[in-house]
């Protein structure tokens, strides 16, 4: 059992694994190829403090380069998102979250799952809706039953009791 929770947690996070993988491997690289670059160019060039302060913008163009790139992959996509759960909360239960082909793995399969629970959700509420418009004239007629000063109370009871069969036939037919 424990290995079988072990291994899902892997699973569970392998897309985040991977784009965390990603980030580290382009870092690497990329600092191996400023490093040969700059032993190029010191070679060539004399050392000082123009040198030092040419290495330093590099590496602080790569470094900014690269955090533009990953942070755009991983935190571009929220601003969106939030517009679309806005809408969403606004009523717009039919609408999807959108994925981008230059989103992350992670997001990706993170709005896979939150379109899943979306579509649960707006069936719940259509089922709800349609609940409702099944009920209220079962619940009516007991009220216009209930006000009537001459109503038997075995009327009343089997009114009650139809009622009764209707919510829960319509409850079996909801789950």
């Amino acid at each position: 059992m424990d290995r079988k929770i072990t291994r899902q947690k892997f699973f569970m996070v392998k897309e985040l694994r991977l784009s965390i993988a990603l980030i580290v491997i382009w870092s690497l690289l990329a600092g191996i190829l400023f490093t040969y670059v700059t032993k190029e160019l010191g070679a060539r060039i004399e050392h000082g403090i123009l040198s030092f302060i040419a290495v330093f913008i590099g590496y602080a163009l790569v470094v900014l380069v690269l955090a533009m790139f990953f942070a755009h992959r991983f935190i571009g996509p929220f601003e969106r998102l939030k517009m679309e759960m806005r809408l969403i909360l606004a009523g717009n239960y039919n609408r999807r979250l959108c994925v981008r082909a230059s989103d992350d793995l992670y997001i990706r399969s993170f709005i896979g799952d939150v379109n899943k629970l979306l579509n649960s959700f707006e069936q719940r509420c259509l089922n709800k809706e349609e609940f409702s418009r099944n009920i209220n004239p079962e619940l009516l007629t007991i009220m216009s039953l209930i006000e009537k000063e001459e109503i038997s109370r075995d009327k009343l009871r089997e009114a009650v009791l139809l009622f009764h069969e209707k919510v829960k036939s319509l409850s079996e037919n909801n789950k």
